[in-house]
């Protein structure tokens, strides 16, 4: 095994990440502990292979010495700009397009943020009957996926063993917005195949034959190509004109990171994303987005310019700036109370302010300061 751990390379003669090197040992080991090998010890635990494990480790620490191996390269989510570029560029429509690429695009995209779905898993298997369209007692409508047809994920893959799938997204509409979901949903599913249940299917190219004007059908009666789905943001974000390009995974860790961002608590992310744990989700609010490291950049070159308040202000603002509305049910609407606190006092910041509203006390610290908000 040391031998091994020395010696590996991939096809090209290039050495293996950290991360590669890791997974080839889990495996290894995985291999030798199924049947028919049925083997009772194992390459990573056992004490007889110690030395082939400091061998492992010592070339893992000098390839990082060396730098000729980096970390792990998370994908990042999508930021506000790149969102806007995407419907700039046309990548994206509005829900009334009539372009029907632009309409699978753009319902493809809109379920995989809005329901975590991860790059490609069963996403060419999704049908048109699996989406129902609901409407709450307010008459709000939204969309959902039917609980009676989902399909195995990497963390549901079915047997006795397996719990249950908890993941329960909804897509609300969004009243008179030109790029509502549930309309753009609803304008893909009028237009699809009747002869094929598939929920993606190749649209009908333009042409002297085929005018979206005048025809009720826009797809052909085929699916979309596995590659296509694999490479559905790749493709989009080029098209963009984005560098580096996006990938499908890239929308799942959006919606981890903007709902994170927001406050929304794990558990109620994971009812989306279907997440094994809390942790899976950290992973990814764990890490700084780019207008926080853009923040922090400010920050510090306020620090050596000698600039420091007007630099800093963007990142205190988007710690600081504490906006509570509270509208109390049991009152009419009219007489409802609503409360807008902006906490930003550069003499005071050091001090936690106090708000009452109904009998519940607000103390709100600044987190430039003190890193922390208290609420009792």
């Amino acid at each position: 095994m040391q031998v091994f751990y020395a010696s590996v390379r991939q096809k090209n003669g290039s050495e293996f990440k950290v991360s590669s090197l890791r997974a080839i040992r889990s495996a290894i080991d995985r291999y030798l502990k199924q049947p028919p090998n049925n083997k009772p010890w194992s390459i990573i635990g056992d004490s007889e292979f110690a030395k082939a494990n400091q061998t492992l480790n010592a070339i893992c620490k000098n390839m990082m010495k060396e730098g000729k191996v980096g970390p792990v390269v998370h994908k990042h989510p999508i930021t506000s700009e790149q969102m806007q570029e995407l419907f700039r560029s046309g990548q994206l429509g509005d829900s009334n397009t009539k372009d029907p690429s632009q309409l699978l695009r753009t319902a493809w995209f809109y379920l995989t943020l809005y329901f975590g779905k991860r790059g490609q898993e069963n996403q060419r298997k999704l049908t048109k009957e699996m989406l129902v369209l609901q409407t709450t007692p307010q008459g709000r409508r939204y969309y959902e996926l039917r609980r009676d047809a989902l399909l195995s994920t990497k963390n549901h893959q079915g047997g006795l063993n397996d719990p249950t799938d908890e993941s329960d997204g909804k897509m609300f509409e969004v009243i008179n917005s030109s790029r509502c979901h549930v309309k753009t949903i609803e304008n893909f599913l009028k237009h699809l195949n009747p002869k094929l249940d598939c929920l993606f299917q190749r649209p009908r190219e333009l042409s002297a034959k085929f005018n979206p004007e005048k025809e009720s059908v826009w797809y052909c009666n085929s699916p979309v190509g596995e590659s296509t789905i694999t490479n559905m943001m790749k493709t989009m974000s080029t098209a963009a004109g984005i560098s580096p390009h996006l990938t499908n995974h890239c929308v799942r860790a959006t919606t981890v990171t903007v709902l994170s961002d927001r406050n929304v608590e794990a558990r109620h992310i994971k009812a989306v994303t279907d997440h094994k744990s809390d942790s899976a989700i950290e992973c990814y609010s764990a890490r700084a987005s780019f207008p926080q490291k853009e923040s922090m950049s400010n920050i510090l070159s306020g620090f050596v310019s000698g600039e420091e308040s007007s630099l800093q202000l963007p990142a205190i603002q988007n710690r600081s700036d504490v906006q509570i509305q509270m509208q109390n049910e049991n009152y009419p609407s009219s007489s409802s109370t609503a409360v807008t606190s902006q906490v930003y006092q550069q003499s005071n910041n050091h001090l936690p302010q106090l708000f009452t509203f109904h009998g519940c006390t607000v103390s709100i610290v600044n987190n430039n300061n003190n890193n922390n908000n208290f609420f009792r």
